[in-house]
């Protein structure tokens, strides 16, 4: 059975955050210090769960001064004002990746924060998560900048209110 829970860090308990972060550390790039904090601040976390196993994981990230570096270094501007955060920390568990549960979870997420435009930073070469933003109506935009965690780029996509005036 499949079940999928969208709430606000804030309303997630001490085992949900625990099971949410190990399985955003099985990522290496994500940065450990800090972590707990950082998921407890997000404005939403999705869990997806298959069996009462976590296996899939995304946050809708709360954090203005990282919005305010991206901005910077992309050279488009975030609003705070209309961009109600970042996506991030969506995983899946290894053993159960391609079978569209990013998918699931990241839609969860867009639907959850409706009325918000959302933005998330990706690497030049993580072609998976450039597809997967793309079937959720990210564009890239902005210029690219070095990555401080591998020897990549990393890109700026925003995704736009459907129907926003801008």
């Amino acid at each position: 059975m499949i079940e999928l829970a969208v709430k606000a860090g804030k309303d997630a308990t001490p085992e949900e955050l625990e099971k949410f972060k190990e399985l955003v550390l099985r990522d290496p790039q994500v940065t450990p210090n800090g972590l707990s904090g950082r998921i407890a601040q997000a404005h939403l976390l999705a869990f997806l769960y298959k069996d009462g196993e976590l296996i899939a994981t995304g946050a809708v990230k709360c954090n203005p001064e990282h919005q305010a570096h991206v901005a910077e270094d992309s050279g488009i501007p975030l609003p705070q004002a209309e961009y109600l955060g970042e996506i991030g920390y969506l995983h899946t568990a290894d053993e159960h990746r391609r079978r569209g549960y990013g998918d699931r979870v990241l839609a969860s997420l867009i639907s959850s924060g409706k009325d918000m435009e959302l933005f998330a930073t990706i690497q030049l070469k993580n072609d998976p998560s450039q597809r997967l933003l793309a079937r959720h109506g990210f564009i890239r935009t902005g210029k690219s900048w070095p990555s401080n965690q591998v020897d990549d780029d990393v890109n700026l996509y925003i995704r736009q209110v459907p129907g926003a005036k801008k």
